[in-house]
């Protein structure tokens, strides 16, 4: 399973290929692709899926029996299909000193340093003009290569760097894509010239783009028994190849079985694709209207179902314990860890977390409990933003990582199948 996964987050180096790799999933087990703007024909034991913007993505299975149908009656589990990085300004490029370079805006919250000295290559969606001037045509791009690099200024004209260094987005991160003495006469745009290349097309039909930068290093297993992964985008692909492998899996029995992949849960959500919109809430009073319930009756489903908020949690640091609440040991391959906060920051109540805690008691995993130290503010997720959308119960979870937002993040080989079993379950029940 976790080759499965391996392959998964190499064919996913950003979001639009991460939901495409899900289509992929989807389809070559059966589901039927759905349109969010046309009428919806379920069939008993259907599994279907929709995308919503390139970059979310939507799935759900139908048991045989409808009329078996009980709360909670839409069972959920939700995950984001993003992640930080540096994503490429419009403005194009930007020569200096002899070097090309383009300009970047971070997404999210990266560690900035460990994006230095990496070979960094480009993926996205460039817009195209098409003959419909609301429809341009949307085109996916991964250039598979390394094109890019941020050096690090030399320790001899940066003596304090050991000491801690403060990065500049606007004048550190700017990565070099090329020395200006080898630009072809009248070349001005080394990155329009390389798309142009890779998608067959003249400068003139390019519209715009959405690229981003991933790190072109393979994910590896590591450690003298080969029990940890190192790999880019753990966060939060992890918890969505766990919860869309089981999606596949599972067969449901009283409950509609639903996966969301959301975008942009790491610059907060607020977008058509992301937790904090109305599109889940669509999504599921499309099913139950297809389904022949009046509204009330899908008002009344929804209080009663249930989400699991799935997104990586952070595992006791090797080096600085000191930074975790000393009674809360969050572990490697410890299972699946629920994320609890007085603040609701995580919206988990213990009403609600002792669902999944017997969910893992039922598929026969350990379960873990986070919580920050009580001087620490800590992140937050697709939750309590969902919670804010969708009136259900939610429990937030996620599978322990180290180095979370670093440029490779850290986990446990094991951990992969304890989460993906408690999801089987889950889904099952």
């Amino acid at each position: 399973m976790i080759k499965s996964f391996m392959s998964f987050l190499k064919e996913s180096p950003v979001c639009f290929y991460a939901v495409s790799s899900l289509k992929k999933m989807f389809l070559d087990a059966g589901f039927e692709a759905l349109n969010m703007e046309k009428h919806w024909e379920l069939a008993p034991g259907g599994k279907y899926f929709t995308v919503v913007d390139d970059s979310a993505v939507f799935a759900f299975t139908l048991p045989e029996d409808l009329k078996r149908i009980k709360a909670p009656v839409f069972r959920m589990i939700g995950a984001h299909t993003d992640q930080p990085c540096l994503r490429i300004k419009p403005c194009g490029q930007i020569s200096q000193n002899g070097y090309c370079k383009l300009g970047i805006e971070v997404y999210g919250g990266p560690i900035y340093n460990t994006w230095l000295d990496r070979p960094l290559s480009l993926a996205g969606r460039v817009t195209l003009k098409s003959d419909d001037l609301f429809n341009p045509r949307p085109v996916y791009v991964d250039l598979k290569k390394p094109v890019l690099i941020i050096p690090n200024l030399a320790i001899h004209m940066n003596r304090e760097v050991n000491e801690g260094v403060k990065l500049n987005p606007q004048i550190d991160l700017y990565p070099v894509g090329g020395l200006m003495e080898s630009l072809p006469e009248k070349e001005e745009q080394m990155l329009i010239s390389a798309l142009c290349r890779e998608l067959q097309v003249k400068p003139e039909e390019i519209l715009d783009f959405d690229l981003f930068t991933y790190i072109t290093e393979e994910p590896q297993i590591v450690g003298f028994e080969e029990d940890m992964l190192s790999a880019a985008h753990l966060d939060d692909l992890v918890m969505v190849h766990t919860a869309a492998t089981a999606l596949i899996e599972a067969r449901p029995v009283t409950g509609i079985n639903v996966f969301c992949g959301f975008d942009h849960e790491e610059i907060g959500s607020r977008t058509r694709t992301g937790a904090d919109s109305s599109t889940l809430g669509f999504i599921l009073e499309k099913i139950s209207l297809a389904l022949g319930k009046t509204r009330e009756e899908y008002m009344s489903d929804l209080m009663g179902s249930f989400l699991i908020s799935g997104d990586v949690a952070h595992a006791t640091h090797p080096a600085h314990p000191e930074k975790h609440d000393p009674n809360q040991t969050t572990k490697l391959g410890g299972g699946p860890v629920i994320k609890l906060s007085a603040r609701q920051s995580y919206v988990t109540q213990s009403k609600d977390y002792s669902v999944y805690e017997q969910v893992c008691s039922a598929a026969g995993v350990p379960v873990q409990k986070f919580t920050n130290r009580s001087d620490q503010r800590g992140g937050s997720t697709i939750g309590p933003v969902t919670a804010g959308q969708i009136p259900c119960r939610i429990v937030d979870m996620g599978i322990a990582i180290l180095a979370m937002h670093s440029a490779r993040e850290l986990m446990a080989v094991k951990d992969y199948e304890y989460t993906f079993r408690s999801f089987v379950t889950y889904y099952q029940q």
